[in-house]
């Protein structure tokens, strides 16, 4: 306890006492409070201090001239802080600039490191503490994070559309208000620019969800509209849009004006996927929006009405500081538009020549069904009949089959089974997996639409791995050809014409030695340098 109670150990003897029994390494999780300790020039150890303050007190802005803690407790702080810069050294790869690992952390150590949670901010994010391993990869310390929230607040697994609906954790959520122009049967949405320079292009309304403040995914999105739309106009969400979100993470989106659409990330390690709310905005809304266009039909956002700093301002520490100093708001966009998307081909666009967020684009040029019936519900227009997503010479006898590289070496038949009909859209009738070449399977499937929803999940994770689905292709009979190998193909590419003379062969088994490889280019090349890159 603070101020007395049993004597806190030397470091030689914590370092015994790890020895005898084995301690969890913890995650210290700084992302939602990484503006305030960038800003205020503080760190995880001043929260700590922070957290331990005799006088109780959680809310701080970052000026506080801190008191000195309980000896007890400052002693165990100085260990922790050690024992984090010791492992930081030691793991240059694994640092995370905003989740702090700290290896063999006690019982002891571990009370004093939950303090943290109560703290609160201007900028409303909390510090979480989490169990993981000293060891972890980027991923691994993401999907620690990940299942340790969602244990506490199962609000936030949430299912994915598509051929895999499968439950993930929100990370991020994001709103698209809409307009359909009436008798037009055009699409606009909404967008705002991203003026970062490692970015630059129109987004979506969206960001991190903040466990501080938000409930659920709900809460987020409309935390994000306000702060990035709703501010500059001074309006609500209830002044803005026709339908509201429900507010209670056990409701479901229901009103015909409104949809969620949640998308499986292929790359999910911080973002496991995307929910996106599409909300129809009413027509007042949208006209006024469009009043503040300048002649290249970008919105100018007016000034907002409340105190606020620009995001080209944070350069200037003293404007910085006022988020957290004084609560003002942050202004991270002063530009909107509204970009126009084709119906008929999902295609995009915007009149001007700035990009548009990536992921955005691919989203709606994969044309996913459950968008697609929304709006043409709303246009009162049959869904479109697009071209199939195979190659022009596809055999109309198929074979409808695709190639699954990259397996997990633990993987079973079943296993692969369960990847590809775990949503209910895809039926398998045979899966066969190689011993030549490892980790590929040849898997069949019923019918031309669950071929394509199949290649669609090309890049998601089967148990550990990503694995690449492409369509099968026959292997020319040969009299070492090999039914699961990728068919060769000529290299018509330059070739050099001074050395070094060389090439890479990725891929191979980890037991090749350079012996092997000298002898599967011919026996004129055994006394070549190789060397594997596998």
């Amino acid at each position: 306890m603070e101020g007395g109670g049993d004597a806190v150990p030397s470091s030689g003897e914590r370092q015994q006492g790890e020895v005898a029994a084995i301690a969890p390494a913890v995650g210290v999780f700084l992302e939602e409070v990484g503006y305030f300790l960038e800003d205020m020039k503080k760190d995880l150890w001043w929260l700590l201090r922070a957290a331990w303050q005799p006088s109780g007190e959680v809310f701080y802005r970052g000026n506080e001239t801190l008191e000195e803690v309980a000896p007890a407790k400052e002693a165990i702080i100085v260990t922790l802080r050690d024992r984090f810069t010791q492992h930081v050294e030691t793991h240059e790869n694994q640092v995370r600039t905003k989740i702090a690992i700290i290896p063999a952390v006690t019982a002891e150590e571990m009370e004093v490191l939950v303090a943290l949670r109560r703290l609160k901010f201007h900028c409303k994010g909390k510090v979480e503490v989490f169990n993981c391993m000293k060891e972890a990869n980027n991923a691994a310390i993401w999907n620690a994070y990940h299942l340790h929230v969602a244990n506490q607040q199962p609000q936030w697994m949430v299912e994915c559309d598509g051929p895999q609906q499968k439950q993930s954790f929100a990370q991020c959520s994001a709103v698209v208000p809409f307009f359909v122009v009436p008798g037009k049967n055009e699409i606009k949405l909404l967008h705002v620019f991203c003026p970062d320079r490692k970015k630059r292009h129109w987004a979506f309304l969206g960001g991190d969800i903040i466990t501080g403040v938000d409930r659920n995914i709900y809460d987020s999105a409309r935390r994000e509209f306000q702060d990035e739309v709703g501010v500059f106009f001074g309006r609500s969400w209830q002044e803005c849009f026709e339908v509201e979100l429900p507010a209670e993470a056990s409701e479901e989106v229901t009103d015909p004006r409104t949809l969620q659409f949640v998308s499986l990330e292929k790359d999910g390690v911080r973002y496991p996927c995307r929910p996106t709310f599409f909300v129809q905005v009413k027509e007042e809304f949208y006209d006024s929006s469009r009043a503040y266009e300048d002649p290249h039909g970008v919105i100018q956002l007016p000034t907002p009405s409340r105190d606020f700093v620009r995001w080209d301002q944070t350069g200037d520490a003293d404007l910085a500081a006022r988020v957290h100093l004084d609560g003002v708001t942050f202004a991270e966009h002063d530009e909107a538009r509204w970009l126009n998307l084709d119906f008929e081909t999902g295609r995009l666009w915007s009149d001007d020549n700035r990009a548009i967020r990536r992921e955005n684009v691919e989203m709606f040029k994969a044309v996913p069904i459950k968008i697609w019936k929304f709006f043409s519900n709303l246009l009162g227009v049959p869904v479109p009949e697009f071209a199939a997503k195979l190659p022009s010479d596809f055999p109309s006898d198929g074979p409808l089959a695709v190639r699954v590289s990259g397996i997990d070496k633990t993987a079973t038949n079943e296993d692969i089974v369960e990847f590809f009909e775990s949503g209910g859209e895809i039926k398998t009738t045979l899966i066969k997996q190689f011993e030549v070449p490892k980790h590929t399977a040849r898997v069949e499937f019923s019918d031309v639409k669950m071929l394509e929803l199949a290649l669609s999940l090309n890049g998601r994770t089967l148990l550990r791995r990503k694995v690449k689905v492409e369509l099968w292709s026959e292997v020319a009979e040969a009299e070492d050809g090999m039914p699961g190998q990728r068919p060769l193909k000529e290299y018509d590419g330059p070739l050099p014409t001074e050395g070094p003379f060389k090439c890479f062969c990725r891929g191979l088994d980890r037991t090749v030695n350079r012996d092997e490889i000298g002898f599967f280019f011919g026996t004129e090349l055994a006394q070549s340098p190789a060397s594997s890159t596998r």
